[in-house]
């Protein structure tokens, strides 16, 4: 019996033992004597944390947070992480070199001419009457591939499409790289998609032509992941977004660098507007406070939010139906020991929650319900609704303020939000205190709420007040600013 063995073998095992301790203990000794000293540890670029993932960098492998050092989180966030939980987030690197912001060669293809009176027609089927001006130019559009980095820097390849304005002599126009609005997470979601497959999810095509033909070269691109067949999209990552915007605004100016056609006589000038609506508006803010440091050389004039979400952990809150998009992908993105969907979701939801989530938006509003109820855990949606995640799910709480839009802010460039007091999906609630964080920075900002309209209005509402907006700046005006009765009612 094994008991009756170990008896009989005592005396030797422990002969055996002591001379084993003796010999560690002695190379203990010597390891001590002769150990290297320890570099200084690593220093990072102003504004960046090594002891959190930033928001403006691709990561190296994930090193826990000593258990001694709480994670300090940014000053604007309503909720700071417990003191006695620090969250493990992966370090900051340094990006290597790469090609991002080139046209991939032999990419650019031409999709269509438009006319003014198709423009119209176009225009027509996503503006109501009076809400938009006459066709000015008539325009040309574009389907090409770009380069940008990934989460590891790694250069990929993302679709876009660029609308130009067709002229007869050389004519400068300024840049308005758009964003678009959640569409999903799987490959047959990719914004670029709609169109060609007939869905409903923002009408790019109609509004970014409005743009186009008043003398703006427009663009908007996939997010990434849709243009990878082996991924899905990471969404509300904000990292990730920037790098489409920014990259997209250098790869307008590589085309121009050597247009594929001779009749192309547009021209980009030296000013360039983001834009985006609602997931769109959160990537436009995060290129934006990306650009002094990732694409310094871009000379972004403004930034316009169409219905913007701001903030992950208030879309959460204010509409339950975009959280298993947002749970899905942080679970991909930053990974299952984090982001465990049975903490947030009723079992019911379980069974079928990975196949679920790839329908598109179109899909998914019908799907799932819009209310705490129907869709949380009792224990998540508590924790939710009264701000205390920090609390019951400190890192996943992390996760969301790492992508809250306003977590740093570019103070040199105007913006302008416009949003409706009926959206029922990005509430005032969530946009308010964004725009007075804003406002706190010294952004200048133009905020203009409607009336009545909801999320799914709101572009065609405001566009006489954005394209307003817009030629204000080019015309030299400083923009009006609303910060004073936001941060001093």
């Amino acid at each position: 019996m094994p008991c009756i063995s170990w008896v009989r073998r005592s005396s030797s095992r422990i002969c055996s033992r002591r001379l084993l301790f003796l010999v560690t203990l002695s190379a203990l000794v010597l390891a001590a004597c002769s150990s290297p000293s320890v570099p200084p540890a690593p220093t990072a670029p102003p504004g960046i944390q090594l002891t959190a993932r930033s928001l403006f960098g691709p990561t190296s492998t994930p090193t826990p947070l000593p258990t001694s050092t709480p994670t300090p989180l940014p000053t604007s966030t309503p909720t700071r992480l417990p003191t006695s939980t620090p969250t493990p987030l992966p370090t900051s690197t340094p990006l290597p070199p790469t090609q991002s912001g080139t046209v991939v060669v032999g990419s650019v293809v031409k999709k269509e001419s438009l006319s003014p009176a198709k423009i119209d027609r176009v225009v027509g089927a996503l503006f109501p009457a009076q809400t938009y001006p006459p066709s000015q130019y008539p325009v040309d559009v574009y389907r090409i591939e770009f380069q940008t980095r990934d989460r590891e820097g790694r250069e990929i390849i993302v679709q876009a499409v660029l609308r130009v304005p067709k002229v007869e002599s050389e004519t400068e126009f300024p840049l308005f790289v758009y964003g678009s609005g959640t569409t999903g997470v799987a490959n047959e979601c990719a914004t670029l998609k709609e169109y060609l497959n007939r869905r409903a999810w923002g009408n790019y095509r109609a509004h970014l032509s409005a743009f186009a033909t008043q003398g703006y070269i427009t663009a908007i691109a996939n997010w990434q992941g849709f243009d990878d067949p082996d991924q899905t999209h990471p969404y509300f990552v904000a990292e990730l977004e920037g790098y489409v915007m920014l990259d997209l605004t250098r790869a307008i100016y590589d085309f121009f660098s050597d247009p594929p056609s001779e009749d192309i006589l547009a021209r980009p000038a030296d000013a360039v507007f983001l834009g985006g609506y609602s997931q769109g508006g959160h990537g436009a803010f995060a290129g934006d406070a990306m650009a002094p440091r990732y694409a310094p050389e871009l000379n972004i004039v403004g930034v316009v939010g169409h219905a913007v979400a701001p903030d992950v952990e208030g879309l959460m809150l204010d509409s339950p139906l975009y959280a298993p998009y947002i749970v899905y992908a942080y679970r991909d993105y930053y990974g299952a020991q984090v982001v465990d969907p049975h903490d947030f979701f009723q079992e019911q939801w379980m069974a079928t929650f990975d196949q679920d989530v790839m329908k598109c938006i179109d899909h998914a509003l019908g799907y799932y319900p819009n209310t705490h109820e129907a869709q949380y855990t009792p224990h998540f949606s508590d924790a939710l609704q009264n701000d205390q995640l920090a609390l019951a799910f400190p890192e996943f709480k992390a996760m969301l303020d790492l992508n809250y839009a306003g977590r740093q802010v570019n103070a040199s460039t105007p913006a302008i939000i416009l949003h409706g007091d009926a959206d029922p999906i990005v509430r005032l609630r969530t946009v308010e205190p964004f725009v007075a964080r804003l406002c706190e920075e010294t952004k200048r900002v133009t905020y203009r709420v409607y009336p009545g309209v909801n999320h799914f209005t709101i572009r065609q509402a405001s566009h006489f007040d954005t394209l307003a907006w817009m030629q204000g700046i080019l015309s030299g005006e400083t923009p009006a600013s609303d910060c004073g009765r936001l941060i001093n009612p």
